[in-house]
């Protein structure tokens, strides 16, 4: 059996196909963690969407201008309002399909952004109790900042960064 080619994609929303983006979307829809009105507009607003495809999309992430008052919300509600500064970028909407899961490829995203990013500072947020997701963000040099705080959704979020 040959080797699937489950390289990342990194492209600029401009780039991207409509259907790209439709695919993108409905990935992020999926998995269930964020807010659908205006969706698409924030997905047109990222700096770069990471795509892993087989025969149809199967992992996604993106790199994301975040919004000033966003993001300065976060680092507050993490206990850390002074650092929010440091941070141009914010990783998001990393999803893998269940299906697709325990084949490496959310170190494929990871890669990709780490690429990406080319040393610039980013932060990430997820749920407290998201262990897969602690144990990808530490390997890739994202470091736990701040505490615990409760999200809209009722449960609670932890920050990532990976820049002090």
């Amino acid at each position: 059996m040959a080797k699937k080619n489950m390289d990342a994609v990194v492209k600029k929303p401009t780039e991207c196909t409509s259907d790209e983006l439709d695919a993108f979307q409905k990935l992020v829809e999926e998995g269930g963690e964020v807010t659908p009105h205006g969706l698409r507009q924030r997905i047109e607003q990222a700096a770069a969407l990471v795509f892993i495809t087989e025969s149809e999309c199967i992992a996604v992430g993106a790199i994301k201008h975040p919004n000033k008052n966003y993001k300065e919300g976060v680092f507050s509600k993490a206990g850390v309002a002074n650092k929010s500064n440091n941070f141009n970028y914010e990783l998001g909407w990393l999803y893998v399909k269940p299906e697709a899961r325990g084949n490496g490829l959310g170190h494929g995203l990871m890669k990709a952004v780490v690429a990406y990013l080319g040393g610039s500072s980013c932060y990430a947020t997820t749920r407290e109790n998201n262990d897969s997701m602690h144990h990808l963000f530490s390997q890739y040099n994202f470091n736990r900042l701040g505490t615990a705080y409760p999200s809209n959704n009722g449960y609670s979020l932890l920050l990532y960064a990976n820049k002090p």
